[in-house]
Parts: C-alpha cells; structure tokens; sequence
C-alpha cells in the first residue's frame, strides 16, 4: 500500500490505518522514507533532463506572442482611434447588439423571481475589509508582467556580459548597431561620457580609485532581447547601463523606479519607445544617484533617435 499511500490514492479511513501503523512499525517508516527519496529524485532527473528543456528561442517567442496578444488595442481603442473602416465599424457594431440581445434573453430566463429570493443575515457583512476588492484589468496585468520580464532581461544582461561572460552571441560595436537595430545606439558611451563628471562631483577631482568612468561599451542579446550596454566602473564595482525597446504604456516619463531583485539593485525611467536600467550591487542610494544623473542626457539623447532627427 505504500506506494498507493505516497500517491494520495487510498481512502481516507485507509490513509488513517496507514498511519497508525506507521506509528509502531520502524522498519516500514524506513522503507517510506526510502521510496518517498526516490521518488524526489526521479521527479528531480526528469525535471532536469536536457530533452525535458524548454528550447529558449521558443520561450522568447512565446512570451513575445503572449505580450503582444496581451497589450494588443481593443475593439473600442480601434474606434476611438479611427482604425476602422465604415464596413469593419458596422460588422463589428451589428456583433456586439447580438451579443447583448442574446445576453438580455439569458439573464431574463435564467434570472429569479422575487419570490425565489432569500437574503440570509449570515452572508451579510459591515465590515468593508470582507468585500470584493476591484481587480487590476488585463491589460495593466500584462504591462506589469512586460516589466518583470524585461527588468528580469536587463538584471540577467548585467550578470551575464557585464560580470560574467556567458552570453551565447558575440556583442557588437554601438555604430554597428545603429546601423542595424536603431539609431540610438549611436554614441551613447560618449552621451554617457559627457555626463559622469555630474555623477559624485566631489569625487571626480580625487583619486583615479575614486572616480567613475566607462570601462565597455557594446549592443549585446540575452534572452533574445537586444540592448545597448554601456559598462561603467566604480569602486572595483561593474555598473551595467542598458537600454532597449519597450514599446508599451503603464510608466509616466519622466519618473524614476527602483527595486531590488535577483540580488541586485535596478533603477529604471523611459522614454517613448526604450526603457533605460541602471543596474549593480552597488548601495540603492547610489544607484539611483546614477539614474538621476544620467537621466536627463540619456533620456534626450534616445528621444532625438526615437524622433528620427
């Protein structure tokens, strides 16, 4: 019955002599013991057998599909914007007055009558803690999950290119870039460059132990997303610069958001079209020092790319 009894498939009053006898018997808690660890360590093999392996272009694709499903306009932002045409515009309206007649004749047949209705006090409650709590609405759900992804992509770029070099694609050169995957690749270390020296002034002036500076500068993928990755240096420490697209709403402009996560802190602001992360396992004070500093040349810099001039 052991097996049985590690799969949750006896009965509940067997379960109990199981139990019982579990209780007196040493050999047969041994030998539980004994099939419960191999049964952990099947299920830890499989989990992790290569051909068990999402391929990862496949992951990437797929959580591109599933965020741009997610984040695509609905029929009503395609009217307010004009997107549809007289045909589109009246099929669409003549499916949505069917839908709602069909759904007045459900609600009519399948809704009770007053006199079916029971109010009983016991569902009833004062306490505005016990009501339902409005839900976020699909898409602000899919924005933030865009957000954790692609902070998860820029922490990982950090980690991977920055620190450790362990990227499957050889990085190239910014002007290479900005040929291929956008313009605001171009001089973005130089942009950066420029805007260090505001960046603890006050140690700028001193030792060259002291100061912070660029140490590398590329367009390198992780994951399948492309950054511009612009490494600084500071104190022995490897600050990570990265910016890549992210053409979604959900973050004013001009604000700056920080967190910790995946045991690094991540300070992040955007712009039209790119999101910008400042990222290191430096303090969250300086860290966000250098995303405020650099916000301002960054931020114009992408946006003069983004606006083709």
């Amino acid at each position: 019955m052991m097996d049985s009894y590690l799969g949750d498939e006896l009965l509940v009053e067997t379960n109990h002599e199981v139990l019982r006898h579990l209780e007196n018997c040493a050999a047969c808690r041994s030998e539980l013991a004994a099939r419960r660890g191999l049964l952990a360590q099947m299920r830890l093999a499989f989990k992790t057998a290569p051909e068990s392996q999402m391929n990862q272009a496949f992951a990437v694709r797929l959580r591109n599909d599933l965020r741009e499903t997610a984040l695509r306009p609905s029929i009503w932002e395609k009217w307010k914007k004009g997107s549809f045409s007289g045909s589109r515009l009246l099929a669409a309206t003549a499916a949505c007055l069917l839908l709602m007649s069909l759904f007045g004749v459900v609600w009519f047949n399948q809704s009770p009558s007053p006199d079916n209705i029971a109010v009983s006090d016991e569902n009833q409650t004062d306490n505005p803690a016990e009501l339902s709590r409005p839900t976020k609405s699909p898409v602000t759900q899919a924005v933030q999950i865009a957000w954790r992804e692609i902070t998860h992509s820029a922490v990982g770029d950090h980690k991977n290119c920055a620190l450790d070099f362990r990227l499957e694609e050889e990085p190239i050169t910014l002007k290479k870039a900005a040929e291929k995957y956008g313009k605001f690749n171009r001089d973005l270390d130089k942009t950066i460059a420029a805007s260090l020296n505001e960046i603890f002034p006050e140690k700028q002036l001193g030792k060259t132990s002291d100061k912070i500076q660029i140490f590398e500068a590329h367009s390198c993928v992780f994951e399948g997303r492309r950054f511009a990755h612009v490494i600084l240096l500071y104190h022995s420490r490897r600050i990570s610069v990265l910016v890549t697209e992210a053409d979604f709403p959900g973050e004013t402009d001009g604000e700056i958001y920080s967190e910790a996560t995946e045991g690094m802190f991540v300070a992040r602001f955007r712009t039209a079209r790119h999101a910008v992360f400042v990222v290191s396992n430096s303090t969250a004070a300086e860290n966000v020092i250098i995303a405020q500093k650099l916000s301002p040349a960054v931020r114009r810099h992408v946006e003069k790319a983004e606006s083709g001039a």
